[in-house]
């Protein structure tokens, strides 16, 4: 399947690096800027800072089934109360935790969500390198949101096969339009670069450009897929 490496080419010349994943509490630090976005290309979270990892996890698990900005605003929250470590989170309460990731939606469930991952997270950092199997056994950690701490807070190359991916790669034919998230996840790692940081790039630019023109209603006006997408429809063309 080389043509999904010469699409992220085209993306990556279209949208340029996308400075992935980005940390709130550290907006407008050197290096990021003022949402926490690294200035440049995308990368794993520094293998000596655990704190940058445990931000990176409970970002991916407020994430969950929302859009971005509603996560980054929880994450900021927990941040400002001190909560975004796991000892923190671990011993506060249901209630004040379910409040301030009310903002990431479905609060009270992602409140116990978090907690389950806070009480387990010292363990996690304690292993040599975690498993999928080991994040997957935390209520609330899917493949998605394990694949997301494994790639972004310990460099473990995988493809992320969100909802985002699975749509433009179905859209473009590079797979069926019923393939779930592990056969499109095998399907993309039998074609790409084993590189975490290369996979931090295919991530990022594969969301942005779901929300730019692949959306649930694409908009195919200047899609820089155009040329070799199989759902590129000019009657779809905004503007």
């Amino acid at each position: 399947m080389p043509v999904l490496s010469h699409a992220l080419e085209r993306l990556l010349e279209a949208y340029g690096p996308r400075g992935w994943w980005p940390l709130p509490s550290r907006a407008d630090e050197p290096g990021r800027d003022d949402e926490g976005y690294l200035r440049g290309p995308s990368g794993t979270a520094p293998a000596d800072d655990p704190a940058c990892r445990f931000e990176i996890a409970v970002a991916a698990v407020l994430a969950q089934n929302t859009a971005w900005r509603g996560a980054a605003v929880a994450c900021r929250n927990l941040w400002r109360a001190g909560l975004l470590s796991p000892e923190a989170m671990a011993t506060s309460s249901p209630e004040r935790l379910s409040e301030l990731v009310m903002p990431a939606g479905t609060f009270r469930i992602k409140a116990g969500y978090l907690r389950a991952m806070a009480a387990e997270w010292p363990s996690i950092e304690a292993s040599a390198e975690p498993t999928r199997e080991r994040l997957l056994g935390i209520d609330g950690i899917g493949y998605e949101t394990a694949d997301c701490i494994l790639l972004y807070c310990f460099g473990v190359p995988v493809f992320i096969a969100d909802a985002y991916a699975r749509r433009i790669l179905s859209r473009t034919g590079l797979v069926g339009s019923c393939d779930g998230y592990e056969r499109v996840r095998r399907i993309a790692e039998a074609s790409l670069p084993q590189e975490a940081d290369y996979l931090c790039e295919t991530h990022a630019l594969l969301v942005e450009h779901a929300k730019r023109h692949c959306k649930a209603r694409p908009d195919c006006k200047d899609c820089p897929l155009a040329p070799s997408c199989d759902s590129y429809d000019e009657g779809s063309q905004r503007g």
